[in-house]
């Protein structure tokens, strides 16, 4: 059973009018019209919209098939038709004006509003916000008409505000873009349950934003687009290039794979040879577009001195390859909807790595769960980018760097800092202790063991209610909040999910298995933590506090044959922290009455140093 707004799709057919002359003509049409919405609803929650029947949405609704096409030419235009109405009845009521109150509070008022509506009814939600850019730009104008009625409410509130009237235009476009992003995301996870208080979240972040202090101009003059090269050094490369130029020019449900075998100069057998159907292809083309999109902002990234130079210098290194690339463009910021909730699942993995560096970037605390803040702050500025480049074209995207800096790093470093980041002055480091990194509230030491165990290996949740003797209520709220600031992760098991760190225990082979960049980011996102630890045991004054503690730094000269002995030594010493670990829980379970106890942390690291700059002699 799916719940729609037209009632529940097993009870849909129920709602179908007495027959008798006492049914005037409008109210027929009018009762035909919700059940058919409804079933639309239903249908696509179940099936998706491209798998979706006028069959099917007339055995759900009870509707006959004749009175169907009296309603409407096709499946399509019944889809318009119940967003139509949604916008109307749902989106409608967050666009309405809501009397005296205050901006903040409206603000927060309205957010919750389409928070709770997402919520309750989640099917539709993701009909809109999802399965309404499958179905092609006929239907999804209907959303982004929506859209753009609520940024357009969104500039005109801001422009009427003491507070926030110097804010730039995009930033309300920013911010519409950040809230459906994040709920488009918690709804392909299927959280919807969460909305309410992503909202609240999202609402506390957006509000931070102050207007820059000088005004932003544009970063450079479009750069010269070439036509794009479909020559590529093997056949699935070249199939990629060519999928990528039919999407410039049509819908993703237009194109065919003999289409595509065509532009590539291949046969549509070499073609399957390597996609087993255009949805693979789809996936195939956003992991390009993902890992080119990474592969030009790392680099800049790491060539600048701090990071809010660094979010800069990446910006621009990404948005100057979408405008030289339009094809790429559209793949990654348009086309990639048309795919659908797979191919949106798949574009945010491929851009996780950029997600990391906006954490980096975030030196103050907020009370925001970090994992949120990047995908919102990412979320919003790619919505602003795909305004752009549906508006203005690929040189539009070219000259965005200093306002999706500004956007990145206002809410946390405030406007004067966001400001000199973004027209590309120098910054200077806060000093110790103002500083610091995103707080995270639920790493604290009632966590630690549950942390400790999923270090070691994948738990589902019988297994740690087992190994960390918690109440499963208490457990499974403590691993929600772990999730949420993104120190867990779920994967798929035999029997249900299972959850690890973020952060597990790499053996060698596996990690030899990662690429370059994968240990890159991993370990950077280790380090951070690593340095967030030492900060508040030092702030607290619990890092000098026993006099057992262990402080070593040790440079040493080795040889190969040296290094491994040295792995294995620590490789040994962190089975005996395993160890100890267990001996510990073991005497915690056979008291009776409270335990005591306190958190303590261990960090191991070895690493090849960088190069001196003269030659030591040892």
């Amino acid at each position: 059973m799916v719940a729609t707004p037209w009632g529940d799709s097993e009870e849909l057919r129920e709602k179908m009018l007495a027959p008798g002359p006492s049914n005037a003509p409008e109210a027929v049409v009018e009762n035909q019209r919700g059940r058919l919405f409804g079933a639309m609803v239903a249908s696509v929650a179940e099936r998706g919209y491209a798998n979706t029947r006028v069959a099917d949405l007339v055995e759900i609704s009870g509707v006959s098939l004749r009175s169907f096409y009296d309603l409407f030419p096709d499946k399509q235009a019944c889809l318009v038709g119940a967003l139509e109405a949604l916008v109307r009845s749902t989106i409608g009521p967050v666009l309405e004006s809501s009397g005296p109150e205050e901006w903040e509070l409206d603000s927060k008022r309205r957010l919750g509003v389409a928070a709770t509506l997402a919520a309750t009814q989640p099917a539709a939600a993701k009909m809109c916000l999802v399965e309404a850019y499958v179905a092609g730009p006929a239907v999804a104008a209907v959303v982004d008409e929506a859209t753009v009625r609520m940024e357009g409410l969104v500039r005109d509130r801001l422009a009427g505000s003491e507070r926030w009237a110097d804010l730039p235009a995009e930033i309300g476009t920013f911010a519409i873009g950040a809230i459906f992003e994040t709920f488009r995301g918690q709804l392909i996870d299927h959280h919807e349950s969460r909305l309410p208080a992503v909202a609240e979240h999202l609402a506390n972040l957006l509000l931070r934003f102050e207007a820059p202090v000088r005004p932003l101009r544009s970063a450079a003059r479009p750069p010269e687009i070439r036509p794009e090269q479909l020559e590529a050094s093997d056949h699935a490369e070249r199939a990629l290039r060519a999928f990528e130029a039919l999407l410039a020019r049509q819908t993703f449900a237009e194109t065919t794979m003999e289409q595509v075998a065509k532009g590539a100069g291949m046969s549509v057998r070499t073609l399957y040879a390597n996609f087993a159907g255009r949805d693979e292809l789809m996936l195939g083309a956003i992991d390009s577009a993902g890992a080119q999109v990474v592969a030009a902002a790392l680099p800049a990234y790491r060539r600048q001195p701090s990071p809010p130079e660094g979010m800069r210098a990446a910006f621009a290194a990404i948005l100057g390859l979408l405008a030289s690339r339009p094809n790429l463009a559209h793949m990654l910021l348009l086309a990639s909807y048309e795919g659908g909730a797979p191919a949106l699942r798949r574009r945010a993995e491929a851009l996780r790595p950029l997600e990391t560096l906006l954490m980096r970037s975030a030196p103050n605390a907020l009370p925001v769960p970090r994992t949120l803040l990047a995908q919102s702050l990412l979320g919003g500025v790619l919505w602003l980018a795909r305004r752009q480049l549906s508006e203005g074209g690929p040189g539009a995207l070219a000259g965005m760097a200093p306002i999706c800096t500004f956007i990145a790093l206002a809410p946390t470093l405030g406007a004067d800092r966001a400001t000199a980041a973004a027209e590309g002055k120098s910054y200077r480091r806060q000093p110790p202790g103002q500083g610091g990194g995103l707080e995270h509230s639920v790493a604290g030491s009632t966590n630690t063991p549950l942390l400790a165990a999923l270090g070691r290996e994948p738990h589902d949740v019988e297994g740690l209610v087992e190994e960390v003797a918690l109440p499963r209520e208490e457990l499974e709220s403590q691993l929600a909040k772990l999730e949420d600031a993104a120190l867990i992760e779920r994967m798929p098991g035999a029997d249900g999910p299972l959850f690890r760190s973020r952060w597990p225990l790499w053996r060698t082979e596996e990690w030899e298995r990662l690429g370059q960049a994968e240990r890159e980011t991993a370990s950077a996102e280790i380090l951070w933590a690593i340095g967030e630890d030492t900060e508040k045991a030092v702030a607290a004054g619990t890092f000098d506090a026993h006099p057992e503690r262990t402080l070593v730094r040790l440079p040493l000269w080795v040889d190969e044959e040296g290094w491994r002995e040295l792995h294995d030594a620590l490789a040994l010493t962190l089975e005996e922290c395993f160890a100890i670990q267990q001996r510990i829980r073991e005497r915690v379970d056979a008291k009776e009455g409270p335990s005591e106890g306190f958190a303590a942390g261990v960090h191991l690291v070895s690493f090849e140093t960088a190069p001196p700059e003269q030659s030591t002699e040892f």
